[in-house]
């Protein structure tokens, strides 16, 4: 029994990290928000008191995900191409990997939750997902555009379930897991 709970456990944890990684990058790359990937303004942990994600950017301790929104935005603006196509930020994605720190995570989870779900069906689970690739400053929309400036990046994120998502009968819409911690850091 034990060998099952922790494949399922692997195997969602993964699903959910391949998903994370697959939206969150993308929206960078598109200038769109990433706000919502995160614990703050989240009704189930707000009525429970959590306290808004821990964000670091380069050894900056960043307040909010709108003000890491904002660093982003002033990324997309640091190279000075005098073309206006060239003067966008892409993250590639090289590789990724994710381990489930806490697999009965309950904080702030509802009552009906903690009934339907166990510590052993891959739901309630607490994961830690590291990122790493390459950021190309000063580059077209495509990937085989000419860049300005490419660097390493390493992303750390500590997701919890998104109760507000969960609780919905389905859950297919939305982001399941959300944003805890996260720890950003180029070369």
């Amino acid at each position: 029994m034990a060998a099952n709970s922790h494949e399922t456990n692997v195997r969602c944890s993964a699903e959910a990290a391949k998903s994370f990684v697959d939206w969150y990058y993308p929206q960078i790359n598109a200038g769109k928000s990433i706000s919502t990937a995160y614990v703050n303004a989240h009704g189930a942990y707000d009525r429970a008191g959590h306290p808004p994600a821990d964000i670091t950017i380069n050894g900056l301790v960043v307040p909010t995900p709108q003000e890491w929104e904002k660093l982003l935005e002033q990324q997309r603006q640091a190279p000075k191409q005098t073309d206006p196509n060239r003067k966008l930020v892409r993250y590639d994605v090289r590789g990724w990997d994710v381990h489930v720190v806490n697999a009965d995570y309950r904080f702030g989870a509802p009552q009906k939750l903690l009934d339907i779900h166990s510590a052993t069906d891959g739901v309630r689970m607490m994961m830690m997902l590291t990122v790493s690739g390459t950021v190309y400053f000063g580059t077209g929309r495509n990937r085989g555009d000419d860049y300005f400036e490419k660097r390493g990046f390493q992303d750390v994120f500590v997701l919890v379930p998104n109760w507000d998502v969960l609780e919905r009968p389905g859950a297919k819409v939305g982001r399941k897991y959300l944003v805890i911690s996260h720890i950003y850091r180029t070369d």
